[in-house]
């Protein structure tokens, strides 16, 4: 699998995806994906529209790039006669590939859906840490955002394994547990644990909507920690104004909204809340903003 990744990385990377549909930021690349699988492809464009629009490209055009024997051995693609189709989708993420599954899947409470903002907003957030845990993983955004190892959580089986996937691909040593919150995680002492968080009282699916108790769980599980990072709806970090510790949180646009929170449990207590807007220059909430917090 260490080689099949290394020749997907080879191909599937973020200058190629640039030149291809003209960004390669993953929460803007649905429609130009799209458009651009549209166009007459050549043999370095099939690779793209195979694995990220989920086009079915003739066999001729990928036979040369592509390990097609051992992409079907995997599961990765699917040959029908002399046409080849993804059965998923491999997203170029700096040096990583991240797996999740494809542009047309139906939004099922057990799709891995491919990332938006708030992924960017908390992988842009997290410091670094020698022992790092990842709740509410997906499809493991932030670690393989950072090409770092990490132990991730998910109540999605389907997610743990589309995130280990992406982690074999891309040689990101990911250690993965089914778990509701931190029930099912081993006890350790954690440098950070992140959580880019449902959002509460939403209609949408079990991936994207949870309750209020979601986050009381979440206070209470992580305490331990040494540093918590927190995406999420903003009325839903209210609460970590009257725990202890220190607390930074930053919102941004639009008002009310979403925000980052760092939670220092053991810390002094402190409470800090700042807004920032996003602008084309600073378009995601990153860890630098903490400290802007704090001046």
């Amino acid at each position: 699998m260490k080689d099949l990744g290394r020749q997907l990385r080879r191909l599937l990377t973020p200058r190629a995806l640039l030149a291809w549909c003209g960004t390669d930021r993953l929460s803007a690349l649905a429609e130009p994906a799209r458009r651009a699988a549209m166009r007459e492809l050549t043999p370095a464009a099939a690779p793209l529209a195979v694995f990220i629009a989920g086009t079915e490209v003739p066999v001729s055009l990928v036979e040369r790039t592509l390990d097609l024997e051992t992409l079907v051995h995997h599961g990765l693609v699917e040959i029908a006669g002399d046409r080849v189709r993804a059965t998923l989708s491999l997203l170029p993420l700096g040096s990583s590939l991240l797996a999740c599954d494809r542009l047309d899947a139906a939004p099922t409470d057990d799709v891995v859906m491919w990332p938006d903002d708030s992924s960017y907003h908390l992988a842009l957030s997290v410091p670094p840490g020698e022992s790092w845990l990842d709740l509410a993983c997906g499809s493991a955004f932030a670690p393989l955002w950072r090409h770092q190892p990490a132990v991730i959580a998910d109540v999605n089986d389907r997610a743990l394994a589309r995130a280990a996937l992406g982690g074999m691909l891309s040689d990101v040593a990911l250690e993965p547990y089914t778990a509701d919150v931190m029930d099912g995680v081993p006890l350790r002492a954690w440098d950070v644990i992140s959580c880019n968080a449902p959002i509460p009282d939403d209609a949408g699916p079990m991936w994207r909507a949870t309750s209020l108790a979601f986050f009381e769980k979440l206070f209470a599980e992580t305490a331990f920690a040494r540093l918590v990072v927190i995406h999420a709806a903003e009325r839903a970090l209210a609460p970590l104004a009257d725990l202890p510790g220190e607390k930074v949180v930053v919102a941004y646009t639009p008002e009310p909204g979403f925000a980052v929170a760092w939670w220092q449990p053991a810390a002094d207590r402190r409470y800090v809340h700042a807004r920032r807007p996003l602008t084309d220059d600073r378009p995601h909430v990153t860890f630098e903003d903490r400290a802007a917090a704090l001046c």
